[in-house]
């Protein structure tokens, strides 16, 4: 993966490559751009996030954060707990990232249902301006990450119908080029057990750039997630001399580090590789580095909950 460097934090001017002259010259034709253009950056429009986390209780009691809506960043949690049952989420965006996480636990008190829920959701826009040489094209290949996993897991009765689900889909677009995911994981006593695309992965996106007659290539960097989770917990008793058969059902998801941009492997024009070019953004985030984030403590509690729900759950199967 292509990395750049400076201890001023602007862009670095790329060495010959030897024995490849049009390559040279693209080289020389980026460095020319960024020495003679660099004070004719393009306005941008403004970079936005969103935030949002729900959650509800067997009682009805429910919890909104509300939309959270920021320029650079923006955070949004949300927690409800009864007496057997909890649900909620937390979520953030900014920085070239999103983060979510939801869980919903429940267990039966004597002979009472339980049930809740948990729902987060959160997203990003920003937008890029690349110079290069006018009037030309090139290819812009970057990566995207997306990490985490979804957990279910149920204790109780075959007929009792106890469950746990949870579910999360994200996308994201480099100047106009999309990719997408979903997954999910479902438990039930009456023998129901899915789980599909439980985690994420590295995704590279390929996007091609059209050079205006400034120099400059404009687009947008959008991601989006979005994470439920589940549970109700039904006790089970065949007659009433029968002894009660008690039921427990969890379910999450959790995604601390969620969706976050790589970094840019490549830039090419006309097949060469483009280097010492200026990027400039919205929001004032390079995007030729790697914006992994590091967890708020908020959501870091949620994230360990969800990878103790994980483990937990990895342990039964292996028995």
């Amino acid at each position: 993966m292509a990395r750049f460097t400076s201890s001023t934090g602007c862009p670095l001017r790329a060495a010959r490559a030897p024995g490849n002259g049009s390559a040279a010259s693209l080289l020389l034709a980026g460095a020319l751009a960024v020495a003679g253009g660099a004070q004719a950056q393009p306005s941008l429009p403004v970079a936005q996030s969103t935030a949002q986390a729900t959650g509800t209780d067997y009682r009805g009691g429910t919890c909104d954060s509300g939309l959270r809506v920021g320029t650079i960043s923006i955070a949004a949690e949300c927690s409800v707990t009864s007496p057997g049952s909890s649900g909620g989420g937390g979520a953030s965006a900014g920085s070239g990232s999103v983060r979510i996480t939801s869980n919903a636990d429940a267990f039966n008190i004597s002979t009472s249902s339980r049930s809740a829920n948990g729902w987060s959701s959160a997203s990003f826009v920003d937008w890029i301006a690349i110079q290069g040489p006018a009037g030309k094209t090139g290819v812009l290949t970057g990566t995207i990450v997306f990490s985490g996993g979804v957990s279910a897991s149920v204790n109780g009765a075959t007929e009792s119908a106890t469950n746990a689900g949870a579910s999360y889909s994200f996308s994201a677009s480099l100047f106009g080029q999309n990719v997408a995911l979903s997954g999910n994981a479902l438990e039930a006593t009456s023998g129901i057990s899915t789980l599909a695309n439980p985690s994420g992965g590295t995704f590279t996106v390929t996007a091609n750039l059209s050079f205006g007659s400034n120099g400059w290539a404009v687009g947008a960097i959008t991601m989006g997630a979005m994470t439920q989770s589940d549970a109700s917990a039904r006790p089970y008793q065949a007659t009433s001399a029968s002894p009660l058969i008690d039921a427990s059902a969890h379910a999450a998801a959790s995604f601390g580090h969620t969706l976050y941009w790589g970094g840019i492997d490549s830039l090419t024009v006309d097949g060469a590789a483009l280097t010492g070019y200026a990027l400039t953004s919205a929001s004032g985030i390079d995007y030729r580095f790697s914006t992994a984030p590091v967890p708020e403590p908020g959501t870091l509690a949620l994230l360990l909950a969800g990878l103790a729900a994980i483990a937990r759950q990895a342990g039964r199967r292996r028995t």
